[in-house]
């Protein structure tokens, strides 16, 4: 539903299908949400753009707007281009709280102006979010990022693969792989990896494998 309109917008056109203009991936921290989005942009022969809350951020009232505004029309100059927002919901918090001020407002605004109809400027955009209900729901309604994809922990055949790919040119005897994967039931990717990582720390201080 969200890859084959990007590879064929023509075919979408004829039968009068909107391309769309984004999507949303929610999920608990670590599972892999930047890793499907890079690997998408990829796929799809898009340029890629990571972006953060800390890379909009400004200390000048509206500066943030202004960076959104910056940032899609940098985006249209790389055309095709998929932007990666990760931590959405602080970026585009839900304005119905009293916690959000007035600033989050015109910054919001600005974000679901760019949003709509970017698909046709062959942007995609896909949003991350741990706490789906915490992003402004005006960018959840149809038209925007009205595609919501939960990104959950690996299951076990995942976790091999990640195990794998973590432990790729290491030195190394042989490993269960599928007892290791088996073992890590509920860890997400990024917890792989750090566990990769010390037990890469405490062969390193032995001198083996």
């Amino acid at each position: 539903d969200f890859i084959l309109p990007l590879q064929e917008p023509e075919l979408y056109r004829r039968y009068r299908v909107d391309v769309p203009n984004g999507v949303l991936f929610y999920g608990p921290p670590g599972c892999g949400k930047t890793y499907i989005a890079r690997a998408l942009a990829k796929k799809l022969d898009y340029s890629f753009f990571d972006i953060t809350p800390s890379d909009l951020a400004s200390p000048y009232v509206h500066g943030t707007q202004g960076k959104i505004g910056q940032l899609f029309e940098k985006a249209v100059a790389e055309a095709p281009a998929l932007i990666f927002f990760d931590e959405l919901d602080a970026l585009i918090p839900d304005r119905s709280g009293d916690h959000v001020g007035h600033h989050y407002s015109t910054e919001v605004n600005e974000f679901l102006v760019q949003l709509n109809e970017c698909g046709k400027r062959r942007i995609a955009v896909i949003g991350a979010t741990n706490f789906l209900r915490k992003v402004d729901p005006a960018a959840r309604r149809p038209g925007r990022l009205d595609k919501q994809v939960f990104i959950g922990p690996p299951d076990v055949e995942a976790r091999q693969e990640a195990l794998r790919l973590f432990m790729k040119d290491r030195p190394q005897s042989e490993i269960e792989w599928f007892e290791i994967a088996e073992r890590a039931e509920e860890y997400s990717f990024a917890e792989l990896k750090f566990i990769v990582d010390e037990a890469a720390r405490v062969a390193l201080s032995d001198r083996r494998p």
